[in-house]
């Protein structure tokens, strides 16, 4: 059976009684002056034809694919709100996300979406710190793709222009001084190794914190990958040795509330003996009981600049309300700007 020819633009020229040129305009919306009965006379053509312009043709010739990359850790809690809300970003400016997953810095994951965004030819890529090495990085950008990163610290200015963080450690510092104004005499900070320059970041401000606030406090850090939630708590009640309330600060809301949990199974009162903060805000960190304090992160804010950067390193137009986010945000110096996070308090600390 002989497939059916499909039409092309001389097709849809003729139907519509105009030419080709003026068929190209109008498809490619194009700031051409055009009789707004012509445009309609193109487009009803098109939908009695059913034109399908070769879109990959046409992103040829304009040297552009109208296609983005992001790559994240994995699609859960923040990593997928943020895939979805850059997504609706990139689209108003009329471009396309196509999204990767690092699974776990798997690196034959990795080999494979490096060619896949090299033979697509992305126009700009947004990359979480954590979800590619700085080699694979450097060699997407050694094409003369646009990068901007987020969540990455410590990136060489010969691969990312700008790095939009969030402020981890000025929400550490700050989860301190909360435990310690509540009345915590003792306080741990409970990590993820696994989260590598995000948890040093926590590490990093819980620290700061200790020597800002709480200098006599008694601390640690400890890893919950390595103990296990049983072995953090009780590594966490042998340090604190019944010193009045023990402060625990967690990598994120999850570990929380699994701690959360190991307490109420073992009959030890959140608040009253464990103040419990997280990270994150997750939906379950304010249904779960008691409810559990936690740092909200500024989503929508961090991807409007995110797309906003990315957007002006292509070089198209920004609206007034992205030049002044740019304005208001980006750092006179430097190559990071840092956005701080939201506490929440809950009943996890409230006494």
């Amino acid at each position: 059976m002989t497939k059916p020819k499909q039409p092309t633009i001389v097709d849809v020229a003729k139907e519509a009684g105009v030419s080709i040129a003026t068929v190209s305009n109008v498809l490619n919306r194009k700031n051409v002056p055009l009789a707004s009965e012509t445009i309609r006379k193109v487009e009803e053509a098109v939908q009695q034809l059913g034109y399908r312009r070769n879109a990959a043709a046409a992103n040829l010739s304009r040297r552009r694919s109208y296609e983005l990359g992001l790559i994240i850790p994995h699609y859960g809690g923040y990593y997928g709100r943020f895939a979805e809300m850059l997504e609706q970003k990139v689209f108003a400016f009329g471009y396309h996300l196509s999204v990767f997953s690092a699974a776990g810095m798997n690196p034959s994951f990795e080999q494979r979406h490096l060619e896949l965004l090299l033979q697509r030819r992305v126009d700009g890529l947004v990359c979480h710190g954590l979800a590619m090495t700085k080699e694979s990085t450097r060699q997407v950008v050694g094409e003369g793709t646009p990068l901007v990163l987020f969540n990455g610290w410590g990136w060489p200015e010969d691969i990312v222009n700008m790095a939009v963080n969030l402020d981890f450690a000025e929400a550490s510092r700050e989860a301190v001084k909360r435990l310690h104004e509540s009345g915590c005499s003792s306080m741990i900070y409970a990590g993820r190794r696994k989260g590598l320059g995000a948890n040093d970041q926590r590490i990093e401000g819980f620290m700061e914190g200790i020597r800002a606030y709480a200098p006599n406090a008694v601390h640690a850090v400890i890893d919950a990958g390595d103990q296990g939630v049983e072995g953090t708590l009780d590594e966490a009640l042998r340090l604190s040795q019944g010193r009045g309330p023990l402060g625990i600060y967690t990598f994120n809301d999850a570990l929380a509330l699994e701690l959360l949990s190991l307490c109420h199974e073992r009959g030890i009162r959140v608040p009253e003996e464990v103040r419990l903060i997280g990270m994150d805000n997750e939906f379950f960190a304010g249904v779960s009981y008691p409810s559990i304090s936690s740092f909200d992160m500024p989503v929508e804010l961090q991807t409007n600049l995110v797309a906003a950067i990315l957007m002006q390193q292509i070089g198209e137009d920004l609206s007034e309300t992205s030049e002044e986010l740019l304005h208001t945000y980006l750092p006179p110096t430097g190559h990071e700007l840092r956005l701080p996070l939201i506490y929440v308090e809950r009943q996890s600390t409230r006494v």
